[in-house]
């Protein structure tokens, strides 16, 4: 769950929700200012059938949540999930900690729940997942390597705190390696999708759902800064570039060079919206699914 205070209400938005609007992104990626979309990048030999299968990668980069959302940690604060990245006391209740130190599973079951009808699709969550994690150990990404890094947690000291237990977490990332190597096995049976691994489109490929995933959470948790989207591959893998983005006002984002075929591109966020200064009542703490689930979704409209 991703939790966000806006002013003076709390913001509620679904794991899944999230993602949905990265791969919304990544369906109208391309077009304008010399971008191709995704799957078409040169050399590919079926861009169509690429393009929809990177954008369900895209769309569906977070699916594993899918369980734990259908019944949330609930907060003695507020009586409300427990967002990722809350600050609280060390406990079951931080569900940064939980994630950070034993939610691999989450990946596992999104990247099984894609493998055997898309496994390239499963390939880019779980190249997404590697280097969301390897990123916190100096010998597996060196700071040279900016390409590799994620926009929002890519920073070495952020990556480092995404690891909870060193050990574990190199077991996992052991673990994708060679669920990597199999998923690729499953893509090159295909003689259409085999081209997609060359690392021209496959390193281009995941640096999208990166891209993707770092602009739907820019506008889900309300970031104001502008930003230096670094490493932008635009017409290949060896044609990167930076797009500034900066906002305008709490709804309107800028962006240069503008990466989408669509300008202005509306992007609808579903999101329930609560008061922040809400006290918690009794009836809350013995009734938090009815209190979510009766507060209606609503839609957060944003412009990029």
């Amino acid at each position: 769950m991703l939790k966000t205070r806006i002013q003076d209400q709390v913001w509620l938005i679904q794991q899944h929700h999230h993602a949905q609007i990265s791969g919304f992104l990544a369906a109208h990626w391309g077009g304008a200012n010399g971008f191709a979309r995704p799957g078409s990048f040169p050399g590919a030999t079926d861009p169509t059938r690429w393009r929809d299968e990177v954008i369900l990668g895209i769309a569906e980069h977070d699916n594993g949540w899918w369980e734990w959302e259908a019944m949330p940690r609930i907060s003695d604060l507020d009586g409300l999930p427990v967002g990722v990245g809350e600050a609280a006391a060390p406990s079951a209740e931080n569900e940064f900690d939980s994630w950070r130190s034993g939610g691999f599973d989450r990946w596992r079951i999104g990247i099984e729940r894609l493998a055997s009808p898309h496994p390239y699709a499963a390939l880019l969550v779980s190249l997404h997942a590697y280097w969301l994690y390897a990123a916190g150990f100096d010998d597996l990404t060196p700071e040279v390597n900016r390409a590799r890094r994620h926009f929002v947690f890519g920073a070495p000291e952020i990556a480092a705190g995404l690891v909870g237990d060193p050990q574990v977490t190199r077991s996992f990332l052991e673990e994708q390696l060679a669920r990597q190597e199999s998923l690729k096995r499953q893509v090159r049976r295909d003689p259409k999708m085999a081209g997609a691994l060359s690392p021209q489109h496959l390193d281009a490929h995941v640096r999208l759902l990166q891209l993707m995933d770092s602009m739907s959470l820019y506008l889900t948790l309300s970031d104001r800064a502008d930003l230096d989207l670094h490493d932008v591959p635009r017409q290949s893998w060896e044609d990167r570039c930076s797009i500034s983005w900066q906002r305008l006002d709490a709804r309107t984002i800028a962006l240069d060079p503008y990466p989408f075929v669509k300008d202005p591109l509306p992007v609808h966020l579903p999101v329930r919206i609560f008061s922040a200064d809400r006290q918690l009542e009794a009836t809350d703490e013995r009734a938090p699914f009815a209190l979510l689930l009766g507060t209606p979704l609503e839609t957060g409209v944003f412009r990029l």
